[in-house]
């Protein structure tokens, strides 16, 4: 089935992370963040905070965030055609990039691809998304609002191009020590 190798990549996307805390940082934190379309015509968008891996809705508005509120990702309808449409992006003024599949899943490499920037990508677009390195066990880096390095890796996507994305995986959190 098409589900094995899929399977099996994610298995072994986990173990290769290197959770090591540098020093001035805590233990990192282990839980789960994903993205979860809702039907176009609810009229919301997602935004996803990555020092927890939480999510809330708000008022979809082209794009535009109401109130980020620690935020470093939007999840969004572009438009509503009935295909997959959803459009994933940085917010602004927050240092989120992508670490690429073959690059070490660990403290420095996460930090390091959290300063790189990452634009709009149309989720329901699976060569974008591959031609981006967007793609299972690659990971979502962020140096946070709170100063928190973050590393969602993206361990599932499901979903194709007419209907919309999903992606799931284990998020890493290490915290600055007090």
């Amino acid at each position: 089935s098409d589900d094995a190798p899929s399977a099996s990549a994610s298995a072994s996307a986990s173990p290769e992370a290197d959770l090591t805390a540098p020093d001035g940082y805590a233990k990192a934190l282990s839980t789960m963040w994903g993205l979860a379309p809702v039907p176009c015509t609810q009229h919301e968008q997602q935004l996803i905070d990555l020092d927890d891996g939480t999510s809330r809705t708000e008022d979809e508005n082209n794009g535009a965030v109401q109130e980020p509120g620690g935020a470093e990702l939007l999840y969004w309808p572009d438009t509503c055609t009935g295909l997959g449409d959803y459009q994933l992006r940085a917010l602004p003024n927050t240092r989120v990039g992508l670490l690429r599949v073959d690059a070490p899943k660990s403290f420095d490499s996460c930090r390091a691809a959290a300063g790189t920037g990452f634009g709009a990508l149309a989720m329901s677009e699976r060569n974008d998304r591959e031609d981006r390195g967007f793609v299972e066990g690659a990971a979502l880096c962020s140096v946070t609002d709170k100063g928190t390095v973050a590393m969602a890796v993206i361990e599932h996507i499901s979903g194709s191009a007419v209907d919309d994305i999903s992606v799931s995986g284990p998020l890493y959190v290490w915290a600055a020590a007090p």
